[in-house]
């Protein structure tokens, strides 16, 4: 197969998440003998930026036709004021909900290059024109959601250290906007049940019949365990939260829930990137210095291996969330909430404990009943390393390449 993959953003400036999931796919898909090409934006004054490329993959870069760069794209430009860069920001929302010049750019890279698939992972900056530029070269199309970008421009559903449950009036122009002036894609892809159903929730892509879940998955040089971690008496039990430091992913929920245990039988160990502040002044104020310990950024697989029981009490609509993933692949059992894939990421119970979102008194129940029954936080430990098999990068290759198949084959009887 001929496929062109699309993402906002590639080398030095994907810091994200869905960049990393995008890139990782890519490759497998090369590594079984498909043609892929990347295409990614770049500045107008960079039309060829020197970007070191994994085997087997090309790079086609497109300039970016925007008032607003808010990748850092062009380091030639000037910076501007903070009042002309938020109106710049505003103005960046309601032109990415259709460029047409993009549109135009993009149609004319398919055309030459004639992919049996357009793959389109993050859509920032290019906007749903992408789509229509794919199906008007003949391409099929398969769109793999991440994040809530069409829903909300943010991405995350989140206002400050607020939870949106429902597409704010602001947010919802914007996502009709979208629905109005893009076509379906030929069908979708996402990591987790949860997020498809969102969208579904939200009006969007009801009429794609052609859905499924292809989970993320593990570093290939993640640690390899084959026993879950020995959960021992006599100390302390480890709870761990990893994470950014703010009420969206439930840090206050926890530090709520650590006042009521039972003194000096457990710990627990902060680490993420944020502001500490909120959370110094809460453990100073409450005298929990001796039990809860702030460990900055820290590399996920060392901080993972040195607790029992990973906390995650996120009250945000999680697409994912790899930091389960990755400690139930340690052997190590999650405490989480209920909010988007986190269920789907502890088999819904099997290897976790699920908590209402922003119930501290039920997260302090179960953190609790970790502390008085380590027989079942190894239990669980063992069942969540049972998981591992469908993590392994080496079923990525093959399951996007069913899914890639199948878009082809559902685009050509459409035709």
């Amino acid at each position: 197969m001929k496929i062109s993959v699309l993402m906002s953003v590639y080398g030095k400036h994907a810091v994200g998440g869905a960049e990393r999931s995008a890139e990782k796919s890519a490759i497998e898909l090369a590594r079984l003998g498909h043609q892929v090409s990347l295409v990614s934006l770049c500045a107008s004054s960079d039309p060829s930026p020197q970007i070191a490329l994994p085997k087997g993959l090309t790079h086609d870069p497109i300039a970016l036709a925007q008032i607003y760069d808010p990748y850092g794209l062009d380091h030639q430009k000037i910076a501007v004021p903070v009042v002309q860069s938020n109106l710049r920001k505003a103005l960046w929302h309601a032109a990415d909900v259709y460029n047409p010049v993009m549109k135009s750019r993009l149609q004319a890279l398919w055309n030459a290059q004639r992919p049996d698939l357009v793959i389109t992972h993050t859509l920032q900056g290019f906007s749903v024109a992408a789509w229509q530029a794919a199906k008007k070269s003949g391409a099929a199309l398969l769109h793999v959601i991440h994040d809530h970008a069409l829903i909300c421009p943010g991405t995350a559903m989140t206002r400050g250290p607020e939870v949106c449950d429902k597409p704010c009036s602001h947010c919802n122009l914007y996502s009709r906007a979208r629905q109005f002036v893009s076509t379906s894609p030929d069908a979708l892809v996402a990591p987790s049940r949860a997020v498809l159903n969102r969208h579904r929730q939200f009006g969007w892509f009801n009429d794609v019949t052609e859905q499924r879940v292809i989970e993320n998955a593990l570093l290939p040089d993640w640690p390899a365990v084959f026993t879950p971690l020995e959960v021992t008496t006599g100390r302390r039990l480890r709870f761990g939260f990893l994470g950014r430091l703010d009420q969206s992913k439930g840090l206050d929920t926890l530090l709520e829930a650590a006042r009521v245990l039972t003194p000096d039988s457990f710990e627990i160990r902060l680490a993420g990137p944020g502001d500490p502040g909120a959370a110094i002044a809460f453990i100073a104020g409450h005298g929990l210095t001796s039990q809860i310990k702030l460990e900055g950024v820290v590399k996920a697989a060392d901080f993972l291996q040195g607790i029992d029981v990973l906390v995650t009490p996120s009250r945000a609509q999680e697409t994912f969330c790899n930091v389960v993933m990755e400690a139930a692949c340690l052997g190590i059992p999650a405490i989480v909430s209920d909010r988007g894939a986190l269920p789907e990421r502890v088999d819904f119970g099997v290897s976790g404990w699920i908590v209402p979102a922003g119930d501290s008194q039920a997260l302090a129940k179960a953190m609790q009943h970790c502390m008085d029954n380590r027989d079942q936080v190894a239990a669980r430990g063992a069942a969540a390393l049972e998981t591992r098999p469908r993590y392994d990068p080496a079923r990525q290759g093959p399951a996007w390449a069913a899914a890639c198949t199948a878009t082809i084959e559902r685009h050509r009887a459409s035709l």
